[in-house]
């Protein structure tokens, strides 16, 4: 669950202020209920939803009637970036976009998730069911008061996030299914939609997103749309160096630059 605090997101909003064009000025978009962003509603973050999105992108074209705009997607904030770029087309007020580890096929990446394999059991599992549990625990007001009625105890006894995204995320947010949440929320139809110029960086050791999930051809067909696919860099952790840097800041800043 990306937020403002994470370090991926500080190091690039700082590097983009300090050496993007003109000095960017920075926005982050904290995922509802992340870092200690209230929950006033019933409907809590999902894959699908770009109304967040959407209206920080109206917000801030409305202030700064002149500046261009871009945006960053991390993994999740991708996906919601990049069906965003797709629902927008020609209308979108993005000059320029950029992904990090996109999932493309939701579908795809939660049955990755359930594999049953040493990592998942021990790592990627209890990481993301502990961090779904806390925002349980902690926005359960808002799940209690929402129309239809959740269990809360249930929820908390999950053994992973697919029986919490059964019982909870997929019916909060409308769908008749998890199988259809997943398929409705994956981003990857909507590549051939996009109008705004989007670079999308993903690694082939993705221990979250396979190979076979990235829309390759939909990349290819679309002149708006470019693909950097690296063999290392797990999800998010693209360091090189003796001292570690993330090497993927100076790529997105040299698009922005040529765009903005």
């Amino acid at each position: 669950m990306g937020s403002s605090k994470e370090y991926y997101i500080r190091n690039l909003a700082k590097s983009l202020h300090t050496r993007g064009p003109n000095k960017c000025h920075v926005v982050v978009l904290n995922h509802r209920g992340c870092n200690r962003t209230p929950v006033t509603s019933a409907r809590l973050h999902s894959f699908d939803y770009t109304g967040d999105l959407q209206e920080a992108v109206v917000h801030l074209s409305t202030l700064y009637p002149s500046a261009p705009l871009a945006a960053v997607g991390f993994s999740l904030g991708g996906n919601i970036l990049t069906k965003y770029l797709g629902e927008q087309g020609e209308n979108c007020k993005l000059t320029a976009a950029t992904t990090i580890c996109c999932p493309y096929d939701v579908t795809k990446l939660y049955a990755r998730l359930n594999e049953p394999r040493l990592f998942n059991k021990h790592v990627l599992q209890p990481s993301l069911s502990s961090a779904a549990r806390s925002f349980i625990r902690k926005h359960a007001d808002a799940i209690q008061n929402a129309p239809d009625e959740y269990d809360i105890d249930t929820l908390l006894k999950a053994k992973n996030v697919t029986e919490i995204d059964t019982m909870l995320t997929s019916r909060i947010s409308g769908f008749d299914s998890c199988e259809q949440y997943y398929r409705e929320s994956s981003s990857g139809p909507y590549v051939p939609k996009i109008a705004t110029p989007l670079l999308a960086i993903n690694s082939k050791d993705d221990p979250m997103v396979t190979v076979d999930a990235i829309p390759m051809e939909a990349f290819k067909n679309n002149p708006n749309t470019a693909l950097i696919l690296v063999g290392n860099g797990g999800h998010l952790g693209f360091f090189t160096g003796i001292i570690p840097k993330i090497w993927y800041i100076d790529p997105v800043i040299q698009f922005f630059t040529a765009y903005l």
